[in-house]
């Protein structure tokens, strides 16, 4: 949840994010719980409701009570406001949308998680049609991942063990497991990217930032009488560039966002590395990191799943990136390696990933990969043990190694296509 209101807010969609959920007390009062944005203090000095009552006629309460989205285009004359006008001027707001975090058209009928999605705009009339429908798509989307978070992922992970344990419909129970896992897989790369939502932003915004600045150098110059058309070429030609790097941004993004097919097929493992280190450098750089690498220009291409591979040298990266955060500057770096090992039964490809941070003890070392053991303060501890149901999916190893000085080294090894 948390990552969702921030992810917005980085994005530049809204002012103040915060998701509520709906309270049964004497108040009906709408509870924040997650939150992102300018003047987060104004959730605590105001009251929002889910009733009847004055406090329940803002967007939230309408949304909550109707199940549909509800939008105030000006905070500054729209009656329905009145109760909380003062305070959201002050900060700034101008305009704000309600959606219910409600998903229609389920198996088990509709769900609803008695909770809105609220977005506040310093600009007047900034929700129009395609943003209500936008926001409501998102909001169907988050409940749906909470609700597989709450309650079926949880099922079908038990029901495939239980059935697998007494063998009775090993394939029912086989397929339920599988699938659990990959819903399970596919939540961990989304809450991945809530991790870089800041730096996503930022390299996204660059190039934006810099075609507006060379078409409005355009402009100007075919303003003028005799036009430099030459200074306008150029300027058009950067921002197809800058362009391209935005696409090639987002397109990064969206293959993680995917969800994956599974159809293992042939796999250049030097381009996941290239597209996760391009994904995750940014994310480095603004804590002060330093990346180094050691890449063999032969690796051999794999059998496998592109979108899952990057899911675990993502997860293996931004697991060291952490372990170094507190360490002292000179100890704040990692570096990724590669390289062509020949073993018995043919050439296999290892990728290693090394930190200098905390490292871990030789008692840790025997559950680093057991479901829901984590040493990080708010971890889920399923990174690790995902990341390696996927090696084993894929006929290779995932193993760690403690450093002789600082820190310790993650590797993992994929057979060469035959």
């Amino acid at each position: 949840m948390q990552s969702i209101c921030e992810i917005l807010v980085a994005g530049g969609e809204a002012r103040l994010v915060w998701i509520g959920y709906c309270e049964d007390g004497v108040e009906k009062a709408v509870r924040p719980v997650a939150q992102a944005g300018d003047g987060p203090d104004y959730l605590e000095c105001v009251k929002t409701s889910w009733g009847e009552m004055e406090t329940g006629q803002g967007p939230p309460g309408i949304a909550a009570r109707t199940g549909k989205a509800s939008w105030v285009d000006d905070i500054r004359t729209d009656p329905r406001f009145s109760a909380w006008r003062v305070a959201a001027l002050a900060r700034g707001y101008a305009s704000c949308i309600a959606v219910p975090l409600v998903a229609h058209g389920t198996q088990k009928g509709a769900v609803d998680l008695r909770g809105t999605l609220n977005l506040y705009s310093a600009e007047c009339n900034a929700f129009d049609e395609r943003a209500v429908e936008h926001y409501t798509g998102l909001a169907t989307s988050v409940a749906y991942a909470v609700t597989a978070l709450r309650g079926r992922l949880a099922e079908d992970l038990a029901y495939g063990v239980t059935a697998l344990r007494a063998r009775a419909d090993r394939k029912q129970a086989e397929d339920a497991l599988h699938q659990a896992r990959e819903e399970l897989a596919h939540v961990t790369r989304v809450t991945t990217l809530g991790e870089l939502a800041a730096s996503i932003a930022h390299e996204i915004n660059q190039p934006l930032a810099a075609i507006i600045a060379d078409a409005s150098a355009c402009l100007h110059w075919l303003e003028a009488d005799r036009p430099d058309l030459d200074s306008v070429r150029e300027a058009l030609a950067a921002v197809v560039k800058d362009g391209e790097r935005a696409g090639e941004v987002i397109t990064r993004i969206r293959a993680l966002l995917a969800r994956s097919s599974v159809a293992h097929g042939p796999c250049d493992l030097a381009g996941v590395i290239r597209d996760v280190l391009l994904l995750v450098g940014p994310e480095l750089g603004r804590h002060g990191t330093v990346l180094r690498t050691s890449l063999a220009t032969d690796l051999p291409p794999v059998m496998g799943d592109r979108v899952q591979l990057q899911q675990v040298l993502l997860n293996l990266l931004l697991n060291a990136a952490e372990a170094v955060r507190n360490v002292p500057a000179e100890r704040r770096r990692l570096v990724v390696r590669s390289a062509v090992e020949q073993r018995d039964d043919g050439s296999w490809a290892v990728v290693a990933v090394e930190d200098a941070g905390v490292g871990f003890r030789e008692a840790q070392a025997a559950r680093l990969f057991q479901a829901f053991y984590t040493t990080k303060p708010g971890g889920l501890g399923m990174g690790l043990s995902i990341s390696r149901s996927i090696m084993d999916g894929h006929r290779g190893r995932l193993w760690a190694t403690a450093n002789p000085g600082h820190g310790a080294t993650f590797h993992f090894a994929l057979p060469a296509m035959r």
